[in-house]
Parts: C-alpha cells; sequence; structure tokens
C-alpha cells in the first residue's frame, strides 16, 4: 500500500493539471461585442450613413458609430473566413463586400448582418474592388481580367468580357455621368462611357501596375500605383500623363476630401497629399513599416487610415484642414 502512494499522487497531479488545461479560460476583459481595430490587418473602409465599416482579414467586418473610437464585428452567414479585400455601399442600408476564392457578401440593413451571394469553392481567385451607383448597375474587379457586374444592387451576378484579356484588374470607380474607369495589372486601363455597357483599353505612360483609380470631378481622373506613379486624365480617361508624387513607394488607396484636396496612401505608411487637383504633392509621413491599404474621411480634420496595423485615426495638417473645413 506505501509502494502504491506515490502513483496515487502522481495520477491526481495528471489528471488535476488535464481538467485545468481543458477548463473553460474567462473571456477577454473587453466585452465580447467589441474588437480591438487594430489588432487585424484592414483592407478596406466604407461610409454607410453615419456608420463607418471597415473589412479585411479572415472575413473580418466591423462596425463603427462613433467614427472609428470603437469597433464591433458584423454577422456573416456564412462566415467563410476568407481576406476580403473592399467593401462598398451604394447606399446607407445596401453594401457589398469581396475578397478571395471569389467571395462576395452583401447587407440591406447598413452592416450589421452579410448574406452570402458568391464563392467559388474552386478557385482560390481574388475578387479585388467593387463599385456602383444606386439604381445603376454594380461592378466587381479582379485577378485574371475578372469583371463581374449586378444589375439588383448584388443580389445575382454575372461574368463581363473586357478588353484586359487575363490582366489582374486591381480597381474600378465612376462618376454620376456614366463614366467609369478600371485601372490594373501592367498600367491597363480601361475606360466606359455607358455605365460599363462597354469598354475600351486607352494607353497608359506607366507600365507597372495601378492599384488603384479616384474620379476628381470636371471630367478629371486619377490613377495610382507602384513605386509612387500617379496618373491623371482631363478627359475623363482618354487620354493620361504622368505625374511626379514625389515619393518612390506604392500607393494603395486614396480619396479627395470636400473643397478638393487629395490624400493617397500606401507602402511603409505613406501619406501624401495635393491641393491642387492631383498636380503637384507634399509628403506628409513616410518610411514606416506598417502599409496602409485605404483612407477614409471622418471630417472635423480626421481621416481614418487602414492597413496592416488595423484602422487608426490621422489628423489633416492645418493647411489641408482649412481647405477641407465646410464653407
Amino acid at each position: 500500500m506505501k509502494n502504491s502512494l506515490p502513483g496515487l499522487v502522481m495520477s491526481a497531479a495528471v489528471l488535476g493539471a488535464a481538467l485545468f488545461a481543458f477548463a473553460p479560460r474567462p473571456l477577454p476583459a473587453f466585452p465580447a461585442s467589441t474588437i480591438a481595430a487594430n489588432r487585424l490587418q484592414i483592407n478596406g473602409l466604407a461610409q454607410a450613413g453615419a456608420r463607418t465599416v471597415a473589412v479585411g482579414e479572415r472575413g473580418v467586418i466591423l462596425l463603427s458609430d462613433d467614427a472609428g473610437a470603437s469597433w464591433r464585428r458584423a454577422a456573416i452567414t456564412p462566415d467563410e473566413a476568407s481576406t476580403l479585400t473592399e467593401v462598398f455601399f451604394v447606399s446607407p442600408r445596401v453594401g457589398v463586400a469581396v475578397g478571395h476564392d471569389g467571395w462576395i457578401v452583401r447587407t440591406v440593413d447598413g452592416g450589421e448582418h452579410w448574406q452570402e451571394v458568391r464563392f467559388d469553392h474552386r478557385h482560390s481567385d481574388p475578387l479585388l474592388a467593387v463599385w456602383g451607383r444606386a439604381n445603376g448597375p454594380l461592378f466587381v474587379v479582379g485577378s485574371f481580367g475578372q469583371l463581374l457586374v449586378s444589375h439588383d444592387e448584388g443580389a445575382t451576378w454575372s461574368a463581363q468580357k473586357t478588353p484586359a484579356d487575363d490582366r489582374h484588374l486591381n480597381a474600378i470607380a465612376g462618376d454620376s455621368e456614366g463614366h467609369v474607369v478600371i485601372a490594373g495589372e501592367t498600367g491597363t486601363l480601361l475606360v466606359s462611357n455607358d455605365d460599363g455597357a462597354n469598354w475600351e483599353k486607352r494607353a497608359s505612360p506607366y507600365a507597372g501596375s495601378l492599384f488603384g483609380v479616384l474620379p476628381l470631378g470636371a471630367h478629371a481622373w486619377l490613377a495610382y500605383g507602384m513605386r509612387g506613379n500617379v496618373l491623371r486624365s482631363d478627359d475623363d480617361g482618354q487620354t493620361w500623363v504622368h505625374i511626379d508624387s514625389g515619393v518612390g513607394t506604392s500607393y494603395f488607396g486614396a480619396t479627395q476630401l470636400p473643397g478638393g484636396p487629395l490624400v493617397l496612401v500606401g507602402q511603409g505608411g505613406a501619406i501624401v497629399t495635393s491641393s491642387d487637383g492631383g498636380a503637384h504633392y507634399v509628403v506628409r509621413k513616410a518610411g514606416g513599416v506598417q502599409s496602409l491599404a485605404a483612407v477614409l474621411n471622418e471630417g472635423q480634420g480626421h481621416l481614418l487610415v487602414a492597413g496592416e496595423a488595423g484602422v487608426m485615426r490621422w489628423t489633416l495638417p492645418v493647411s489641408v484642414a482649412k481647405t477641407n473645413a465646410p464653407s
């Protein structure tokens, strides 16, 4: 009996350790309904009325109703956990997010709940950008020349041919007059003057990848991409000229503020601004480690910038904030 006592003690100790290892743990200190937006890679930002919506890695969709001060996670059915690359709202209630594996999810309640409307179980090819207008077509572009169109606010999608061949299409944007521009790999620029019914390829002064495109108004457009290359058009995308942006790092996101100033963000945390419609640029921040993928104006002299380090607030320089101030 004495010889078996150490064995019983050891068995009890092992059993206790096992029970401890598999016992339920206390919940994190922050409420389950909130999430730290600086612990996830965020690839896209959008405004849904007064609400801010962010999408990123592992299929996460975050909502903020206080200009990015706090975030909570939206519900997705089913949750495929594929990376989401961009989000766009055609109205405060109806929005679409796209991502890897051909994944498209849709909301009709301002982002609270999302329903999968497309997922490619055979291929992992990513969808990279989405744009559309209320009461008009919605478009999604992606790798290997993918262009999808929806005529029912994103509920169903069909493929559309373009002259891009199999080049990756990275960005799409349009204006209120039926002009739509797609930017992509090897300087690809596709232009439509009839709300995307037909597309024509335009010559580019830059043969590298373009990651974004932005309408500036008064027939002016901006395209931006690898190694700090910026292109500008003054004739709705028919012809383009190269602009020196002053930074040799890639740009991934841009926005135009009320009053006209531009903000571009990109590799290494680069942030540049322009107060003359994209003709000249001032470097505001460069040389960091974490890249930025998206930027959104929150008003009151503040921007939300998002990327590898999540979402953070950035204060506009005084000169730009004054230009951006409401009249």
